[in-house]
């Protein structure tokens, strides 16, 4: 699976309002000093709320909570600091298939960027600058879920693919083909 092109084409297929852009970066880096001291509280708050539901709980492996924190925790920083170049969006489509081998669900994942949304939201109330800190998180949190639920598509694709041993554009024409079999799309005439 080539990550690069996976990222590329979840940005690419998002209208450009809707991607974090170079503006949302420097917005987020500009708040590095007031967004860094809180990773342990939000990396906190993001495992308890995982731990705290028991399909998400299910996803982990006794004892690796540390070691997932810690992943967690790397990932803001790096999302704080950049650089937030094609390694950056190519390491998050390389989480879509991850995500696949660990059964987490794009419902999981998409809840959990809410979380940090929601978080960034609570901790910015206020703030002078908030609208557009918020605003950065949420494109970012979009951009993010974009480029990992593609990522996880692809994965389940070349893993059928492989499967089936069957061409991948035969294979996305017989899932169209059915596709449109169950759900028919009516005329709006």
């Amino acid at each position: 699976m080539d990550f690069h092109a996976v990222a590329q084409r979840a940005i690419g297929d998002m209208p450009p309002s809707t991607r974090f852009s170079p503006e949302d970066a420097k917005v987020i880096e500009a708040h590095a000093d007031l967004i860094l001291p809180l990773a342990d509280e939000f990396v906190t708050s993001f495992y308890d709320t995982l731990f705290a539901h028991g399909p998400t709980r299910a996803v982990f492996e006794e004892g690796e909570r540390a070691e997932r924190e810690k992943t967690l925790k790397d990932f803001l920083v790096r999302v704080v600091n950049g650089p937030h170049d094609d390694e950056f969006f190519a390491w998050l489509a390389f989480v879509g298939p991850v995500h696949v081998v660990r059964q987490v669900s794009n419902p999981m994942m998409l809840a959990m960027l809410d979380h940090l949304v929601i978080f960034i939201m609570e901790k910015f109330k206020g703030h002078e600058n908030a609208d557009a800190v918020v605003a950065a998180f949420v494109r970012l949190s979009a951009t993010l879920g974009a480029i990992i639920s593609y990522g996880y598509e692809v994965a389940w694709q070349e893993a059928l693919q492989n499967v089936v041993g069957m061409p991948p554009a035969l294979v996305q024409r017989m899932v169209h083909e059915e596709a449109q079999q169950m759900f028919p799309l009516r005329s709006h005439g």
